[in-house]
Formats: C-alpha cells, structure tokens, sequence
C-alpha cells in the first residue's frame, strides 16, 4: 500500500536539513521566499519536493488529478497539522484536486503563477528495488503521464517566470526541448525552462 507521511524520520531529517543552497529543488526555482513567488507544482504525487519548498517558506499550490493520491495527500496534510513542528508547513500547502492542464488554462491573466513545478512519472527503469516498489505502486494508482508534454506546454504558456521540470539524471528533455539551463544531482536533475 502507498503511504504519504511528512512526519516520517526521512522527512523529518531533510526537512531539518534543508537550505536554499542544498536543496536542488529550491535553488531550481530562482527564487526567494521572502520574495512571495507564486508556485505551481502541477504534478503533485507524493507532495514531497513541495514539502521541502513549503519547510524552506515557500507557499505552494499542489494539483494533483487523481482523487486516490489527492485523498492520501490530503490524509497526510491533516496529520502533519496535527504536529507543532510542521503545521506551519503545511499552512504554506494549498492541494486542489483537478486536472492541471484544465486549471492551468481556466486561469485569469492576472492570476498566473511565477514558477510551474512538474514532476512527470519517471519512465520505468530497472534499478533500486526500493524506488522501483513504491514508483510501481504510484503509477498503479495514478496511471502513466501520458499527457506530460501536453502538461509541459500549457505550463509554459501560463508561467510568468519559468518551468522546473524534474527528471531522471540521464533521461531526455521532456518534449525534446532545451531547456535555458540544468541544476543536476546524484539520481535527478531540474531542467529549468526560462518564459
């Protein structure tokens, strides 16, 4: 079964960990959050980049379309309220239930987020059992992203400021599209796409 716990010892130490320069995922979004950017993460799945960025004082809103994984999310939101160290956190989370592509489009001119996160399912691959497990039990309840480009494209046309789009260390350019420039870990990198 998938679990969705921000309250976990793995959680609780990157969270306590975190800094604008360590994390890659907050360095990807260029940004500051005492500078208030308004945050998209489209593709919210397991909530845990978004976690990070909301730890760090970022606010974010997190569209996540499948109403099984928007249930256990929100499961996890309520219990991590319940904990004085991270119920201003989770104040930071915003979750929608929807589908991106349509959310994204219905926006107002002036409601356009700054900077739009995506996280498409990685494509499959054969390594870390570990990894493996829980990524087969995520796509068993959400399904492929088979609308990921599709996804890719309404970001761009609606960020004010940039798209981050995560993926595999070794993976290709989501689209086929290069991006402005890269920030690339051990296992991941965030291409960074400059509107």
């Amino acid at each position: 079964m998938l679990n969705i716990d921000f309250l976990s010892g793995k959680m609780q130490y990157r969270r306590q960990h975190a800094s604008l320069r360590r994390e890659l995922v907050a360095r990807a979004m260029g940004a500051h959050p005492r500078d208030n950017p308004r945050i998209i993460d489209a593709t919210a799945g397991l909530g845990r980049d978004s976690f990070i960025l909301a730890s760090l004082g970022f606010h974010i809103t997190l569209l996540e379309r499948s109403p099984a994984l928007a249930s256990l999310l929100q499961e996890a939101f309520n219990a991590a309220q319940r904990e004085p160290a991270t119920a201003p956190i989770i104040a930071r989370m915003n979750l929608i239930q929807t589908d991106a592509i349509v959310w994204l489009t219905a926006l107002n001119s002036s409601d356009r987020p700054d900077i739009i996160y995506l996280d498409p399912m990685f494509p499959a691959r054969q390594k870390s059992a570990a990894v493996k497990k829980e990524m087969l039990l995520l796509q068993a309840l959400v399904g492929q992203d088979d609308d990921a480009e599709a996804l890719f494209q309404s970001a761009l046309t609606c960020a004010t400021r940039r798209v981050v789009v995560k993926r595999p260390r070794l993976a290709a350019t989501i689209a086929q599209q290069t991006p402005s420039f890269s920030i690339a870990g051990d296992s991941s990198r965030f291409d960074i796409y400059l509107v």
